[in-house]
């Protein structure tokens, strides 16, 4: 992950419009330069729901970046923070089975979790303990747990958004690499209706 950081700093060094975006380029010039550079996906997310966009802009910029705003660190600060909220979300499903509290889910200790639950959850249950016990011991080790819980969350967590993270980068205006959230309110400003 930490190449993935280098690569991107060496990158904006070499984007030409590093810099000269905001204060050399205005109007029309300006408008174009950024279609030019933001994701369609991006550009049509903030054009559909401009107020969504910003929100989850500011989300991200005061979240993980702070009043000066938001570096692609930050950035990345913030994925693996998304991640580890999914590995947890996906961890506590199975634990919650771990009624001697020994870090294993034992397909009896499953049962009375079952036994519990909706119909519709019973079925979940049942599958996520079957696809963490790689041995098929019946039994869910914590190690087992880990990996399982590692493959939902990257699972979960899409490319989509993933890239829709870091092309919050495109809106860093000045060249200084970081973006602020007056920075995504020009772009969105700007790009907010189709040309």
């Amino acid at each position: 992950m930490r190449w993935i950081l280098v690569l991107m700093s060496v990158l904006a060094c070499l984007m030409p419009w590093r810099g000269v975006l905001a204060q050399e380029l205005s109007g029309q010039a300006l408008v174009d330069a950024l279609v030019a550079r933001t994701p369609g996906t991006t550009l049509d997310r903030m054009r559909e729901r401009p107020d969504a966009f910003v929100q989850e802009a500011a989300g991200l910029i005061l979240g993980y970046g702070g009043p000066r705003g938001l570096s692609a660190a930050d950035i990345e600060t913030a994925i693996e923070a998304e991640l580890a909220r999914l590995r947890a979300r996906e961890m506590r499903r199975l634990l919650e089975a771990d009624l001697n509290n020994d870090l294993s889910v034992t397909r009896a200790e499953l049962d009375v979790l079952v036994r519990a639950a909706s119909a519709t959850m019973r079925g979940r249950l049942l599958v996520w303990h079957r696809n963490a016990d790689d041995d098929g011991d019946g039994t869910v080790r914590w190690a087992e747990l880990r990996s399982h819980a590692d493959g939902r969350a990257r699972a979960g967590m899409s490319e989509s958004a993933v890239a829709a993270m870091r092309a919050m980068m495109t809106f860093d205006l000045d060249g200084d690499a970081l973006v602020a959230l007056d920075e995504v309110l020009e772009a969105v400003a700007l790009l907010g209706a189709p040309a």
